[in-house]
């Protein structure tokens, strides 16, 4: 989960910045094994995050590193020596203007997947101090970088936990390989509990900590930090049923307050999740499981299921986006989801990745550790490494040519054009089938191919990568173009985010299409929905027109409707000295319309590129 991170002044030694919470946070679901339909461990991860997120992926090669050579991720966070040599990883990056210390997600050479959720609300008298500021981006990194096995990266974070500290408020690492996937739990300092997830469990969890009763003398598949049973028995908030023998551990008790687990954002998405795994409608908050052995195996199709989970009556709960209101699984700020499902040789592993909402968009089947389609991303794997905590604000501008954008578009079109729902699903599913239905001859023959040459084999494997992505983007294209065929212009190059003067956005007529009759007070202008948080409403957050008039702005004899806003209110929630995809929702003949095109967001003494070169007309 992408936590903002507001660093304060530190001593060294002293506990590192302070977390802004976004509430509208991430869920991962893991399936062991025996749980499992293909007798494969299962990984299902929603990442959801408000604000300007770009969400890319890259394949970073293996590496030899410099003697004495030192990595330092987060400007106030701990230089960590580095080693000699690094595993190659698949890497989704997400790209945040402030630097996303806690979201990205990893699966390396060796097949060590990894997740993370955000758990936060801990009790603040256990916070341990952290050392030379100490760390945390780089446990996810360096785990990714330097691990052999899901239990080797526990032991690499553990090792860097020690030294170093965590400087977050919390988080649950879920780490798996083909063998076992493992979740540690980290409290701020030095305060975690490592446990193997069982073959025959389903763990699911969203953004509190839900290890509940561990057993400490069960040391091959639990591993407590030194130290923390007895602050949780002297602070009381542990008392074990058998006096010095500590089976009975309650982590998610010792470290957290019961509010945190019953917070509606939490809350929701925990009932609606156990539900669907064990068919409990669970009420209380307390009696919410931290894992479960459900009656039936869970396959990826089930687990894709699970992570577009929504409240039943989500169409009817508010009468602006689709998830305005929503708390579920899938929400407004989740920019994307994946499945993977490991696999003994992880050249094998398959990945199932939703581009922006997976309840709006589709699963697009891919091989990770074959190298993500070109398409994912528009930096090298270098460049985004080196700019992952200073990116500056054109690097977030929309750009037309990226394909992802398209993935973003339809999801903001639908998340507005609610009539249009019913048919996005059967459209979706229509796709994930076409997309999927030979991805297991793909697998055969690559496996095939391994045994004649690995490069062969990775080179067949991303060329399916490549043109699975290409046929999900040309089918986007084909959705854009038949639920948003409208058009709108933003009659401006640029617009200053500070100022009180107007800007005309125009809405164009067609032969079947009358934009004079749109209503000026159903009318919204600015962010699209996947660049903002949970819970926000058009009315309080996006501009309404200072006037609306009809006239012929392109000159085809038909009357267009212009509607006038101010540019301070058009670009607020917009990053100056980007270009920015501005959207606008109306009300035509009282049926939903959501358009778009782009602008750059000026800043100081800068109105952006002298031409304009991005008119993203939908």
């Amino acid at each position: 989960m992408n936590l903002k991170m507001k660093f304060a002044a530190v001593a060294i030694g002293a506990a590192l910045g302070s977390l802004a919470f976004n509430a509208s946070a991430c869920s991962t679901v893991i399936v062991g094994k025996d749980a499992s339909a293909t007798g494969n461990i299962i990984i299902g991860h929603n990442e959801d995050n408000g604000g300007r997120i770009l969400a890319t992926q890259y394949y970073v090669p293996a590496a030899t590193h410099k003697k004495g050579e030192m990595i330092k991720f987060e400007e106030a966070a701990a230089s960590i020596p580095q080693v000699e040599k690094t595993f190659a990883f698949y890497w989704a990056q997400t790209y945040d203007p402030t630097g996303a210390s806690f979201s990205d997600g990893f699966v390396n050479e060796n097949g060590v997947t990894i997740a993370t959720n955000a758990c936060t609300g801990i009790y603040e008298d256990d916070i341990m101090p952290t050392k030379d500021g100490g760390i945390g981006y780089g446990i996810r990194r360096l785990m990714a970088e330097r691990a052999t096995s899901a239990r080797h990266a526990v032991d690499i974070a553990i090792d860097l936990l020690s030294t170093y500290g965590y400087f977050s408020e919390g988080r649950t690492y879920t780490i798996a390989d083909a063998k076992e996937a493992w979740q540690l739990a980290i409290h701020q300092g030095n305060t975690w509990v490592a446990r193997r997830v069982k073959d025959n469990e389903v763990v699911y969890i969203p953004n509190n900590f839900m290890m509940d009763k561990v057993d400490a003398t069960d040391t091959e598949n639990v591993i407590v930090a030194p130290g923390m049973i007895e602050r949780a028995i002297k602070n009381g908030r542990y008392k074990p049923a058998k006096e010095g023998v500590y089976s009975d551990f309650n982590y998610r008790v010792a470290v957290a307050p019961a509010h945190r687990r019953s917070a509606d954002y939490n809350y929701s998405r925990n009932n609606l999740a156990w539900n669907k795994i064990i068919g409990e409608n669970i009420t209380d908050a307390e009696k919410f499981p931290y894992s479960a052995t459900p009656t039936k195996k869970f396959g990826v199709e089930d687990v894709k299921d699970l992570l577009r989970t929504h409240e039943a009556d989500i169409e009817k709960q508010d009468k602006q986006w689709l998830h305005t209101n929503s708390l579920g699984i899938c929400r407004a700020t989740t920019h994307e989801s994946v499945v993977f499902e490991m696999n003994a040789n992880p050249l094998l592993i398959t990945g199932y990745r939703a581009m922006a909402r997976p309840c709006e968009t589709p699963y697009v089947p891919f091989f990770p550790l074959a190298r993500p389609a070109e398409g994912t991303s528009f930096m090298d794997p270098a460049t985004a490494t080196a700019e992952h905590f200073k990116g500056t604000p054109e690097r977030f501008s929309y750009r037309s040519d990226w394909p992802v954008f398209d993935f973003v578009k339809v999801a903001n079109v639908h998340e507005f054009q609610r009539q249009d729902q019913k048919d996005n699903k059967a459209f979706v599913a229509k796709i994930e089938k076409e997309l999927t239905k030979d991805m297991p001859a793909v697998a055969a023959h690559a496996q095939m191919l391994l045994k004649v040459s690995e490069a062969k084999a990775v080179e067949y494997m991303h060329a399916y990568n490549v043109r699975t992505f290409n046929e999900a983007h040309a089918a986007m294209l084909d959705r854009l173009a038949d639920v948003a065929p409208h058009t709108m212009t933003v009659m401006a190059d640029s617009i200053d985010p500070k100022s009180e003067k107007t800007v005309d956005v125009v809405l164009f007529s067609g032969d079947k299409f009358d934009a004079t009759k749109a209503d000026p007070k159903q009318t919204w202008g600015g962010v699209g929905r996947a660049s903002i948080g949970n819970k926000i409403t058009m009315g309080d957050k996006l501009a309404q027109p200072v006037k609306a008039e009809a006239r012929d702005v392109n000159g085809d004899g038909k009357k267009d409707m212009v509607f006038t806003f101010t540019q301070k209110g058009l670009a607020q929630n917009m990053l100056a000295g980007a270009m920015y995809d501005i959207w606008l929702h109306t009300y035509v003949n009282g049926e939903r319309v959501a358009l778009m095109d782009s602008a750059f967001i000026e800043t100081e003494g800068y109105k952006g590129p002298a031409k304009r070169t991005q008119n993203a007309d939908l």
